[in-house]
């Protein structure tokens, strides 16, 4: 989990970067009550609006890049982001006087709310993916930014902790061993990818979607890993698969890009593949620097993934 600054150190950021963007005098600034597990995220109120600041403390310059002008090309295709603010030269990042080479972004806060799951909900996100999986090319050129929880990536993780004698890193191992050869070689239809849609990711007002945020894990990999990642998001409440959410989910996709055989067929193998992938990712990241939060993760998605493989995907869709 991303280190939390001090109430003293924060201020004092909040008050250069209240300079650096011409954002006014603070009124109020605190953390956010949900933190991510890379990124430092607060609420800063002022005179002139209110507005959330973001610090990067893992990122490199070339992917805070590749974001920010992710964001700014979806805003020119009118899908719905929030872009960062930029000071007079037109630059989104500024850095803190009090915590050495770390970016922060400040992007405009936006009114609205984590949605609940439920039917209409998953519709909608079913037509918000297929529209994005819908733009034209990318605006990476030819730079083809790798999913993290791909699955070269998610081996090399199995591997290393192949010497670990927890009963989570045994029982990934033993998912791995599953799943793997079902997912080489699969030739599907991809493009750009969220990475990430979870309810925490959308602001909704009204039941309506406003806005989609945190677009640092976009990627160019199978459409299907988004489908499946976006239902892990939307279509379970309280840990319990809901399949009436998912063909919500699916029949909202389907208003705006149709599934091929290949991918209708493919989609049990996604579900199963994307909890295993975000466990092996948490794991890693836990076996440098445990805790708590993470470690409740890590066996929450390893037994939906148990679960997800116990379960006819197939007939519940």
């Amino acid at each position: 989990m991303a280190d939390l600054p001090s109430q003293s150190e924060l201020w004092s950021t909040g008050e250069q970067i209240c300079r650096h963007f011409d954002l006014g005098k603070i009124r109020q600034l605190k953390a956010l009550s949900h933190q991510g597990y890379s990124n430092f995220n607060a609420r800063l109120e002022t005179d002139l609006g209110t507005y959330v600041l973001r610090r990067y403390t893992e990122q490199p310059d070339e992917k805070i890049t590749q974001e920010l002008r992710l964001i700014d090309w979806l805003n020119a295709q009118g899908f719905p982001v929030v872009p960062p603010l930029r000071d007079s030269e037109g630059q989104a990042r500024c850095r803190s006087n009090q915590e050495g080479p770390s970016r922060w972004i400040v992007f405009p806060f936006v009114e609205g709310e984590e949605p609940l799951p439920q039917p209409a909900i998953a519709h909608t996100m079913g037509g918000i993916v297929a529209r994005l999986h819908q733009l034209p090319e990318h605006p990476w050129k030819n730079q083809e930014y790798e999913n993290l929880l791909s699955l070269q990536n998610t081996l090399a993780i199995a591997e290393s902790l192949r010497e670990t004698r927890t009963s989570s890193a045994r029982n990934f191992l033993q998912l791995m061993e599953k799943l793997t050869p079902e997912l080489q070689d699969l030739s599907l239809p991809g493009g750009l990818v969220h990475g990430d849609l979870f309810p925490d990711n959308t602001i909704f007002r009204r039941n309506n979607l406003i806005a989609v945020l945190d677009w640092e894990e976009a990627c160019v990999d199978h459409y299907l890993f988004d489908l499946a990642m976006t239902i892990h998001g939307f279509c379970y409440i309280n840990e319990e698969w809901h399949p009436n959410l998912a063909r919500s989910f699916l029949a909202g996709y389907e208003t705006e890009r149709s599934l091929g055989a290949d991918e209708r067929n493919g989609l049990p193998l996604f579900l199963r593949w994307t909890p295993l992938a975000m466990a092996g990712w948490h794991l890693r990241r836990h076996s440098i620097a445990p805790n708590l939060r993470q470690a409740e993760r890590i066996e929450q998605l390893l037994r939906r993934a148990q679960q997800i493989f116990d379960l006819d995907c197939e007939e519940t869709m």
